[in-house]
């Protein structure tokens, strides 16, 4: 009897996966565009995953995404096989400043973006000039006349030393007016602070930046702050973790700590720990008086306000370790161009020769405590608040490269390969209001997806195994990909060593 019961459950099961595996009768005919087959799909809501599929592209869009065996190809339609492989939408590094390389140097990082996935970028170099060329850098992408990640955001010039509540508004408006997608803050008073994000929102604007030592991680949560940039920036959310934080705020209030020479030197938007070492003593203080509780508190209500988080943690490892031998010698050195490079290696022996030993190895210890930061966070429920992001400009920031690096420092933090994932599309999307047309693998979405040779949900290294990119809808396999890395390192070992100020973005200040 239970034989005869087993028999006819196997019976059931066989037959319902020949029915399901059938070839339909009615095949769906493709004749225009590219045709992604026998693929898995990969869901970056859940993880799961859909295997033997054929994803459907043109013109930029994914027009069909159904089983392969539903397709039937013809005309002109091209076809990519992917069969073993994986596809995901197109990564998201969601804090550079790419657009003064490609404006003002006319170097654009776009092959080194592409090659490694990178199909948006969230601009965070705010003027005027770098508003319109995004406006053209992604009109020129749509018509198919340019190969580069689309520009997902930009701000209007970063919000510096505003006092009164007046400067805050007059700063969020004259954002709005350029044409800025959110206000960029870098430094303010509390006061300042607090028009600004009222003001912004009555103008429909985000507020992402660096916090200032006069409110807290908490309370600029709290007021309604959209996204936390490198973790809170130099005076970091670590520092409301810390039990005297109220005399060093305090101190730093009174001016106690580092000030900036006038004119401001533009080499400290690059490797701004060189010239802070007046700061040392305080970030010292905030280590030695460090409270886990109350850490866990301070993370527990960050997350509880719905802040968004990008964390930059290769620009901070590469900012507070300048000197490290291994940045120094990244064999990803030779896809930056020899000018920058030597800018860097002037900067680092500058940390080297210039900071006092004892604030040298206070900011090489202080990273420690933006990676236990980032751990909190995601024990707090934060991972489906964070973005990934690397501060593209900064030292030792090689682009498109360090998103990688972002990914292993994330996964050091204890987030899942899923999570990570999520963070670098389906979290750049919810962030962005643009779910309708990014973040998943599916119909009527942007065709900006990237094919991996391995499971990305398994193993946070497969998703750096790029096997091929579909940027807007043009497919650049990974024959191309490696041929464009190529370029860059070739005309790089070509380039002659200009004076160095050629490549400083004044307009990142950090």
């Amino acid at each position: 009897m239970q034989r005869s019961i087993l028999a006819a459950a196997a019976a059931t099961v066989v037959g319902a996966t020949v029915t399901a595996c059938a070839v339909p009768t009615e095949l769906t005919p493709v004749t225009v565009g590219t045709v992604l087959r026998n693929v898995t799909v990969v869901d970056t809501r859940t993880g799961s995953l859909a295997g033997n599929m054929a994803v459907v592209i043109d013109q930029g869009k994914i027009r069909q995404v159904l089983p392969d065996a539903a397709v039937r190809v013809g005309g002109n339609a091209t076809v990519v096989d992917g069969a073993g492989k994986y596809v995901v939408p197109g990564y998201l590094d969601m804090h550079t400043h790419s657009l003064p390389s490609a404006v003002f140097q006319k170097a654009p990082q776009w092959p080194l973006l592409i090659a490694n996935g990178v199909t948006g970028i969230r601009e965070m170099a705010g003027a005027p000039p770098l508003i319109a060329a995004a406006q053209q850098f992604n009109a020129a992408r749509t018509a198919g006349a340019l190969d580069a990640p689309e520009v997902l955001q930009i701000p209007g010039p970063p919000v510096v030393g505003a006092r009164t509540p007046e400067d805050g508004v007059a700063a969020v408006r004259q954002t709005k007016a350029m044409g800025g997608s959110f206000v960029k803050v870098v430094g303010a008073s509390p006061a300042a602070l607090k028009s600004i994000v009222a003001e912004a929102r009555a103008q429909g604007l985000d507020v992402a930046g660096h916090l200032s030592p006069g409110m807290g991680a908490v309370e600029a949560a709290t007021i309604g702050w959209t996204a936390m940039e490198h973790l809170g920036g130099g005076w970091s959310i670590a520092l409301d973790c810390a039990k005297d934080q109220a005399a060093i705020r305090a101190d730093l209030g009174a001016g106690k700590g580092a000030t900036m020479p006038s004119p401001f030197p533009p080499t400290f938007a690059i490797s701004p720990f060189i010239h802070g070492a007046a700061d040392a003593p305080f970030v010292q203080r905030s280590l030695d008086t460090y409270d886990s509780a109350a850490c866990d508190t301070v993370t527990k209500t960050v997350v509880q306000k719905g802040t968004w988080q990008v964390p930059t943690m290769i620009r901070l490892q590469t900012m507070t370790n300048s000197d490290s031998a291994e940045f120094r010698n990244d064999p990803n050195l030779k896809y930056v161009d020899p000018t920058t490079r030597a800018l860097w290696n002037k900067l680092s022996k500058d940390f080297e020769d210039l900071q006092p030993a004892g604030a040298a190895a206070t900011f090489r210890s202080s990273y420690a405590s933006f990676e236990r930061t980032l751990v909190q966070l995601r024990e707090n429920g934060g991972a489906s608040k964070m973005l990934i992001g690397t501060d593209i400009g900064g030292i030792w920031v090689v682009p498109g490269f360090s998103l990688h690096q972002e990914f292993r420092a994330f996964a050091k933090a204890g987030f899942t390969p899923l999570e990570i994932l999520q963070a670098t599309t389906l979290n750049g999307a919810r962030f962005l209001h643009r779910e309708s047309t990014m973040g998943t693998v599916e119909a009527h979405k942007n065709a900006d997806l990237v094919l991996l040779d391995a499971n990305p949900v398994a193993d946070v290294a497969n998703l750096s195994k790029i096997a091929g990119v579909f940027n807007a809808g043009k497919y650049f396999p990974k024959s191309t990909l490696d041929a464009m890395t190529a370029a860059v390192a070739t005309a790089n070992a070509a380039a002659p060593v200009r004076d160095p100020s050629t490549v400083i973005d004044t307009s990142h200040r950090h």
